[in-house]
């Protein structure tokens, strides 16, 4: 995640947010229009720019963290189905 380092101010604009998120302006308005979900903003009245709250944001990508997962879970032996093959059945015998 890039940090934008223009203004200091408490809140990003659109262009910072698509900076964050790793998508054109474009894709945001787009994203902003279907209604995907995107973190909290501010519209305030009368004005043409949105607004969005820095610790907000942050907050909202923090619940899409994900951890990784031990190899052992993901490449576990399946089990074979039907009858097990003779060599199978010499290496299971006592």
């Amino acid at each position: 995640m890039t940090e934008p380092t223009r203004g200091e101010s408490g809140y990003y604009t659109d262009q910072d947010i698509a900076r964050v998120l790793g998508i054109s302006v474009g894709r945001l308005r787009n994203k902003l229009t279907a209604g995907n979900p995107l973190p909290p903003r501010i519209e305030p009245p009368r004005c043409r720019n949105r607004l969005w709250p820095r610790t907000a944001v942050h907050e909202w990508l923090q619940q899409f963290t994900v951890t990784a997962v031990p190899r052992e879970v993901l490449y576990a032996p399946v089990p074979r189905r039907g009858r097990p093959t003779k060599q199978e059945a010499r290496t299971r015998r006592p």
